[in-house]
C-alpha cells in the first residue's frame, strides 16, 4: 500500500541520517503525502506524523494531504490537533507495540563513484513494515473534514537501535467508504480484507437458518446489501419470484419494525428426502409402487406358510407306515423346507432403507438358505450316485447320520465364508438414478457376491452331473429324477434372474428389481419345493402306495438292506425286482 512504502522510504532515510530527517524539507513531507492521495483511488487522505523531535524544525510535524471539490490540498494538522495524544487510536496503537520480530530487509547497493564507474557493492540493512504490521481503525465519520465515512491505515515508520527497531512515526492514507461495498457476510479463511478496517463488519447480517448470505456489490457504504440464499437442501418458499433469494434491506427493515423474527418469516423450506439441491417440493428419491410392493410381500407370506405346512405334514407322514416320505429321508426334506424358508426370509430385508448395516444383513438368509435347500437335495443324490451308477451296483452304508455329518461341514464352510465376507469387506450404498431422474439406493457388494454366485451356479452345475449318474437308478422311492428337474430349474431360471437383476439394476430401476428377486426367490423355493413335494403327497391322497401300485407282486416279512445301507428286520416290503447287467442277477429295495 502507498503509505507503507511511504513509511519504508522514511525508515530509509532515518538509518541513513543516525535517526534524523533533518536532510528533508517541508515541501518533500507535503510532496509525499500529495502524492499517495493523487489518482482516482479510493484514498481519500494521507498524512506523516513523526515522533517529536525526528524532525528537529518543529517540536511535532504532521503534514497531511486531502481530496477536495477535484483538488488535493494540504496542510500541518498538528497546528490545531495534537495526534500524540493516547486517544488518537491510528498513531498510538502502533506507538505502544513492540517491534522485536519486525522483518530486516538485507539490500545489496553499488554507489557511483566521481570518475563514472561504480564503487563496491554495500550491504544495507533496514526494518520494513508489511501490511501485517500497519493498524486499521474502525470506519468513523470526518466531521468538519471531509465530512465522509472513511477508514484509516497506518504503517509504522522505525529507527533501529542497539538492534531493535524503535516507532519513530506513521505513515497513514484514509480510505473513502462512499463507494466501498459493506460486507456483513461471515468471514472466510479466503478473504484478503480478514482483519482490515474494510471487513468491520462481518458477521453483522440477519440471514436466519436455513439462509446463507452472498454480498451484494456496488451498493456503496449501505448496510443490508447482501442476499440471504437458500442454503444447500432448501427452496425459496415463492417458487415464481425470479431472485429466489431475500434481500438484506427487507429483513433488516423487518427488524426495525418489528423486532424479532418468528420460525417462519425469511426462512427457505427443506426439500424432499434425498435431494442434495432443489427449487421446489418434487421428490428426488424413487417411491416404490405400493400394489407391487404390497403383491410381492404377500405372495412371499403365503409362500413360507406353504412351506411351513408342508414341514409339518412331512413330520406327521415320517413314519414307516408311509413309505413314500420314509424312503426321502424326512430331515432331509425338513431342511429343504428350513433352506427354503431362509431365502423366502431375505425377500423382507429388500422394504427396508439400504444402509451399511442392512445391506451387510441381507446377504446371509439368501446364500444360507440356498446351500441349505441345495444342499440336502443334492447331498441325497449324491448318495444315490454312490449306489447306483450307469451298468454297475454298489452296496454302500450311507445311513442319514453319514450324510447330516457332511451336510453339517457343507453348511458350516458357507458360513465361514459369509462370516469372512462380511468382516473384512462391508458393502457400500450407492445411488442410482431412474429414467425419470429419481434417487434409488442399491446395495454394491463388490466382487464377493459374484464370488458366491459363482460358487452356488458350480454347485448347481456337480448337482446336474450327480442326476445324470443316477438318471437309470430304480425309479420306486427314489426322487432323483424330480431334484433333477429342481436342478435344472435353479441353474437356468435362478442364476439368470440373478444376473440379470444385478447385471442391468441402473436400467430396470427399483420396481423390476424388486420383481426379479422375487421371480429369483420363487424359482429357488416354490418350484423346487412343489418339484420335491408334490409327488409324494400326490401319491398319499391317491393312496398311490407301492403295496397298491403292484398288487400282483408278494411281500415278504424278512432280514434286508435298505438303500442307505441300514439294516431292517420283519418289515414287510414290496419286491421289486431290478435286471441287472448280467443275467439272472437281482437287488431286493
Amino acid at each position: 500500500m502507498a503509505d507503507s512504502k511511504t513509511a519504508n522510504l522514511l525508515t530509509k532515510i532515518l538509518e541513513n541520517d543516525n535517526g534524523s530527517l533533518d536532510s528533508l524539507t517541508d515541501d518533500l513531507f507535503f510532496m509525499m503525502v500529495r502524492n499517495n492521495v493523487h489518482g482516482n483511488s479510493l484514498i481519500f487522505g494521507s498524512a506523516i506524523a513523526i515522533e517529536s523531535h525526528v524532525y528537529s524544525k518543529y517540536a511535532i510535524f504532521c503534514p497531511y494531504a486531502y481530496k477536495k471539490n477535484g483538488t488535493v490540498r494540504s496542510h500541518d494538522i498538528s497546528i490545531f490537533y495534537d495526534y500524540t495524544h493516547p486517544n488518537t487510536e491510528w498513531y498510538n496503537k502502533l506507538k505502544i507495540k513492540t517491534w522485536r520480530n519486525v522483518t530486516t530487509a538485507v539490500d545489496g547497493v553499488k554507489y557511483r563513484g566521481d570518475d563514472n564507474t561504480s564503487l563496491p557493492e554495500v550491504t544495507e540493512m533496514f526494518p520494513v513494515a508489511d501490511i501485517a504490521d500497519g493498524h486499521w481503525t474502525k470506519p468513523y465519520f470526518d466531521c468538519g473534514g471531509g465530512d465522509i465515512w472513511m477508514v484509516t491505515y497506518s504503517s509504522p515508520i522505525f529507527f533501529v537501535v542497539g538492534g531493535t527497531p524503535i516507532f519513530k512515526g506513521v505513515a497513514t492514507i484514509d480510505i473513502e467508504l462512499t463507494h466501498v461495498d459493506i460486507n456483513q457476510c461471515d468471514a472466510e479463511e479466503k478473504d484478503t480484507n480478514k482483519g482490515s478496517g474494510l471487513d468491520v463488519f462481518r458477521g453483522t447480517h440477519m440471514c436466519q437458518p436455513t439462509t446463507e448470505c452472498v454480498p451484494m456489490y456496488g451498493q456503496g457504504f449501505e448496510p443490508g446489501a447482501y442476499y440471504c440464499h437458500c442454503k444447500k437442501g432448501y427452496y425459496f418458499p415463492n417458487t415464481a419470484e425470479s431472485i429466489k433469494a431475500y434481500t438484506g434491506v427487507n429483513i433488516e427493515g423487518h427488524f426495525r419494525s418489528v423486532g424479532h423474527f418468528d420460525d417462519v418469516t425469511f426462512r427457505c423450506v427443506a426439500c424432499a428426502a434425498g435431494c442434495d439441491t432443489c427449487w421446489d417440493s418434487s421428490p428426488c428419491l424413487h417411491e416404490r409402487n405400493r400394489a407391487l410392493v404390497i403383491t410381492i410381500l404377500l405372495l412371499n407370506c403365503i409362500t413360507v406358510c406353504g412351506i411351513l405346512v408342508i414341514a409339518i405334514l412331512t413330520y406327521y407322514y415320517r413314519h414307516e407306515m408311509f413309505q413314500i416320505i420314509k424312503s426321502a429321508s424326512p430331515i432331509f426334506l425338513e431342511l429343504s423346507c428350513l433352506g427354503a424358508v431362509l431365502i423366502c426370509i431375505q425377500n423382507f430385508f429388500e422394504y427396508s432403507d439400504a444402509t451399511v448395516v442392512w445391506c451387510s444383513v441381507r446377504i446371509w438368509p439368501l446364500h444360507a438358505g440356498f446351500f441349505v435347500l441345495y444342499g440336502s437335495l443334492i447331498l441325497k443324490t449324491w448318495r444315490i450316485s454312490m449306489i447306483f451308477t450307469v451298468g454297475t451296483h454298489k452296496r454302500v452304508r450311507l445311513p442319514d447320520q453319514v450324510l447330516l455329518q457332511r451336510y453339517a461341514l457343507l453348511v458350516f464352510l458357507v458360513l465361514i465364508f459369509l462370516a469372512v465376507w462380511t468382516g473384512t469387506k462391508s458393502p457400500t450404498v450407492e445411488v442410482l438414478v431412474t429414467s425419470d431422474n429419481l434417487k434409488f439406493h442399491y446395495c454394491n457388494y463388490g466382487p464377493w457376491e459374484y464370488g458366491i454366485i459363482s460358487l452356488e451356479i458350480v454347485f448347481l452345475l456337480y448337482g446336474v452331473y450327480l442326476c445324470f449318474t443316477v438318471r437309470q437308478a430304480p425309479p420306486h422311492y427314489n426322487e432323483s429324477k424330480h431334484i433333477t428337474w429342481a436342478t435344472y430349474n435353479a441353474i437356468i431360471l435362478g442364476s439368470f434372474t440373478s444376473l440379470l437383476s444385478r447385471l442391468f439394476i441402473s436400467v430396470l430401476g427399483p420396481d423390476l428389481m424388486l420383481l426379479l428377486q422375487m421371480l429369483q426367490i420363487q424359482v429357488y423355493t416354490t418350484i423346487t419345493v412343489l418339484l420335491i413335494f408334490a409327488p409324494k403327497f400326490h401319491a398319499l391322497i391317491k393312496k398311490t402306495a407301492v403295496e397298491q401300485q403292484m398288487p400282483n407282486q408278494f411281500t415278504t416279512q424278512h432280514t434286508m438292506k435298505t438303500i442307505t445301507g441300514r439294516t431292517k428286520k420283519n418289515q414287510i416290503l414290496p419286491i421289486i425286482y431290478v435286471s441287472k447287467a448280467h443275467k439272472g442277477t437281482q437287488t431286493l429295495y
